[in-house]
Order: C-alpha cells, then structure tokens, then sequence
C-alpha cells in the first residue's frame, strides 16, 4: 500500500491514535503511515493500484474476509469514530445537604446489637 504522508484525526482522537487506548502500537503506526491512503480508497478518491489497495477494498466493502492488518485495522478505526462517545468518571462530587447526614446517623441508632 502506498503511503500518502501521516494521518492524522485531531476530532476522534485529539492526543494521537498511540495515546488513545484503543489501538496496538502497530495498528496506530498502520493509521499514521497510510490512513490517508485508506480513507481515499474508501472515498473512491483513489482508484487501486496494487494487489494489497485491491484486497483492503475488497475486505472493508463486506467481499472479502477481512485477512489483511490495513482491513481490520481501518475496520477498528472506522467503528470507533462510528460509536456513540460516552464517558464515565470515576469520582462524583456531592455536595452534602445541612441535616440530611444527621438523619443517616439516627437510622441505626434505636437497634441493638448483640454480639
């Protein structure tokens, strides 16, 4: 596959495709060096020249199995910026409402415990 220069997707992945989590270190050096080529293959920008640009749009368009680390690579990619993002935090911050930790402290208060 020929390379078009570096590939970059600051709006899906703004720190790199190394950085983000979700690729290999070969599969983002894979979207780096020749994701350009891809996405203009997958546009139709670029018409096929070599065995490999043939088979990558042959697996990505559902023809072929996908065999070749450009198809599943651009596939993992292609589904990702796809998804729905979501995002979770670990840590919540609450502001405790005057009165309502007192009430927490009389729920246990009229049981006896007998060890």
């Amino acid at each position: 596959m020929r390379n078009s220069g570096k590939f970059y997707d600051d709006k899906h992945f703004p720190h790199g495709f190394n950085r983000s989590g979700i690729f290999t270190i070969n599969e983002a050096a894979l979207l780096e060096n020749y994701g350009r080529t891809m996405q203009a293959l997958q546009d139709g920008i670029f018409a096929p020249g070599e065995e490999s640009e043939h088979q990558f749009l042959a697996e990505i368009n559902g023809q072929q199995a996908v065999m070749s680390d450009f198809g599943r690579c651009w596939i993992k990619y292609s589904t990702q910026i796809s998804q729905k993002v979501r995002r979770y935090t670990l840590c919540a911050s609450q502001r405790v409402q005057k009165g309502m930790h007192e009430e927490d402290d009389d729920i246990g208060a009229d049981d006896d415990i007998d060890f």
